[in-house]
């Protein structure tokens, strides 16, 4: 039995097919997590801005550096989000809300885990970071301060994963839009509160940036009670033993190995990139930072749409549905590209007001100016990477994901190296174009053998809990 039914239910979201892929159940999808996902990278222009405001390069570096580090610890383990999605999506178009309720239990516990293994490892994950980077010695000092804050909220952190990716496997969107926006909006009081009010600097943004992470995971465990009380019926209790399952487990973990995997890869060449405009000085990678907003504002936005592949595929996927696979992937994929043509404008418009709104240094100015281009058109180079990621994860077809991912970034790691050496900062972001490209293309490679996995209903998604 599992902790949530003994037997499915019919589902209204069981027959993808069935409620069609027009565009208003897209953009139903698609628009709550875009604007909720705007909130993310708003975030971190605003830690941009309020040390941009002390109009030294020195902070602005330290607090990428500081982010950077921590990304690359802590977004490796998406696959907490990138998992729930895809399993519950295919859960729930198979119309298994016990597998539905599940699967979110199992990341929680999983998301725990690792919180606390990243927290006893710190000291030595704090030197591996640094150690990636050429910052001036004070910038440095400062990025390290600024991770000793943050590390401490990489439970909320982890476990918001997990709830972002449950509540978008479902189409519940909506909910996911509200538990971002309590964490977006108290980041940004508390910014302006620790920073601009009681002068913390680089300590009272990674403080921040914590403690909204605590308050969204409290209110998105508040959210995600209702749905587990809708999904299963009044008095239900966790069944732990059908929960904490070996094969149920092994299963999620092997998923989750091969996300692992990929998104290390992933935040690995960002990471790669950060480090090329490190070694140009601290103006350089100061300009990068600003400019990086651009392209992460961009890449949340479009995830909408990738997440409403996500939702869409996974569950035609686990219905069986080879056609209205089809049919999700590219609708979302329409819209996601109109999208990323419309960003690339607005960007390309707006560039120099946004610059100076980020940082009041002259000299990060200038050079933000001089790479703004390269910046603004990275949705229009990056939007298919992103919407076939949504249609691979919605699949669970997590090995093709990490083999494609393998392949693009040993092209992309030498191609950087040497595109940095001939022409600099230019070099620099012309590589990151051409990683957006390579990605994109190696999925593609593989479309066609995953619609023909596609052939009938998911036989995992009918047994087990």
């Amino acid at each position: 039995m599992s902790g949530a039914s003994s037997a499915p239910r019919p589902s209204p979201a069981a027959a993808p097919a069935a409620k069609g892929f027009g565009g208003g159940r897209v953009l139903a999808i698609a628009l709550p997590v875009a604007l909720s996902n705007v909130t993310v990278p708003l975030q971190g222009a605003v830690d941009v801005a309020v040390i941009g405001a002390l109009a030294s390069e020195t902070p602005l570096a330290a607090v990428g550096l500081g982010a950077q580090i921590f990304a690359l610890m802590i977004t490796v383990f998406n696959f907490l989000q990138i998992g729930s999605s895809g399993l519950a999506a295919q859960a729930l178009g198979a119309g298994d809300h016990g597998r539905v309720v599940n699967t979110l239990l199992r990341a929680l516990v999983l998301a725990g885990c690792i919180a606390a293994l990243l927290i006893l490892c710190q000291g030595g994950l704090r030197w591996a970071g640094l150690a990636l980077f050429e910052g001036s010695a004070e910038a440095e000092a400062l990025a390290g301060a600024y991770f000793d804050v943050r590390i401490w909220a990489a439970p909320a952190e982890l476990g918001n994963y997990a709830l972002m990716g449950w509540f978008s496997g479902q189409e519940m969107t909506r909910r996911l839009f509200q538990h971002q926006l309590v964490v977006s909006l108290s980041n940004i009081a508390l910014n302006l509160l620790f920073v601009l009010g009681f002068g913390w600097g680089v300590e009272g943004v990674a403080l921040a940036t914590g403690l909204a992470h605590g308050l969204g995971l409290a209110y998105g465990l508040w959210l995600a009670r209702r749905r587990v009380s809708a999904l299963a019926g009044p008095g239900w209790r966790p069944d732990w033993p059908r929960i904490l399952r070996r094969d149920e487990l092994t299963r999620m973990m092997s998923l989750n190995r091969d996300l692992f995997i990929r998104t290390l890869l992933l935040i690995g060449a960002f990471a790669w990139m950060t480090r090329l405009g490190s070694l140009q000085g601290d103006a350089t990678l100061a300009a990068n930072v600003v400019l990086w907003q651009f392209f992460q504002c961009s890449a949340y936005m479009l995830d909408g749409f990738a997440i409403a592949a996500e939702t869409l595929v996974g569950q035609a996927y686990g219905a069986g549905d080879r056609r209205a696979l089809r049919r999700a992937a590219v609708a979302t994929s329409i819209w996601s590209g109109g999208l990323a043509a419309a960003a690339s404008v607005a960007l390309l418009l707006a560039s120099g007001p946004l610059i100076d709104l980020l940082t009041a240094s002259p000299e990060v100015r200038a050079l933000a100016r001089e790479f703004a281009p390269w910046a603004a058109l990275t949705p229009l180079a990056g939007f298919a990477a992103f919407q076939l990621d949504g249609v691979f994860v919605g699949a669970a077809q997590a090995r093709w994901m990490r083999d494609a991912m393998l392949v693009s970034v040993a092209v992309y790691v030498p191609a950087a190296w040497l595109a940095a050496e001939a022409f600099g900062n230019h070099g620099v972001w012309g590589a990151l174009h051409l990683f957006l490209m390579l990605r994109a293309l190696a999925l593609l490679r593989r479309y066609d053998a995953l619609e023909g996995a596609a052939s009938g209903p998911v036989a995992a998604a009918r047994h087990g809990g």
